[in-house]
């Protein structure tokens, strides 16, 4: 098996403009363990929560093909759900479809 340089570095530029949604998952991931780590929590916590924000941004990055949002904001929402995290984003979501359906 030999390695093909080119096909790699294809991959990376591709990964680098968001082109795929495994570039969004990572970013999530990425920004979500350095959260958590930086805030002191244990290494379940950090494993944990970046898994989650790695699956929400993958359902994120589907939601936004739907929607037509182009992809090469995959790796901005993967970044800001990072930032924002699991347990923020779930109490926003909470709140704004009690309000927007249940409260009527």
């Amino acid at each position: 098996m030999n390695f093909d340089y080119a096909s790699f570095t294809d991959l990376l530029k591709s990964l680098w403009r968001g082109d795929t949604a495994i570039s969004g998952v990572l970013m999530s991931m990425l920004i979500a363990s350095l959260r958590t780590l930086y805030s002191g929590h244990r290494r379940a916590d950090i494993i944990f929560e970046s898994l989650l924000c790695g699956a929400l941004t993958l359902t994120a990055a589907s939601i936004m093909v739907y929607f037509g949002v182009p992809k090469s904001t995959t790796v901005g929402i993967g970044g800001i759900i990072g930032f924002i995290g699991v347990k923020k984003l779930s109490k926003y979501l909470s709140a704004y479809i009690q309000k927007r359906f249940l409260d009527k």
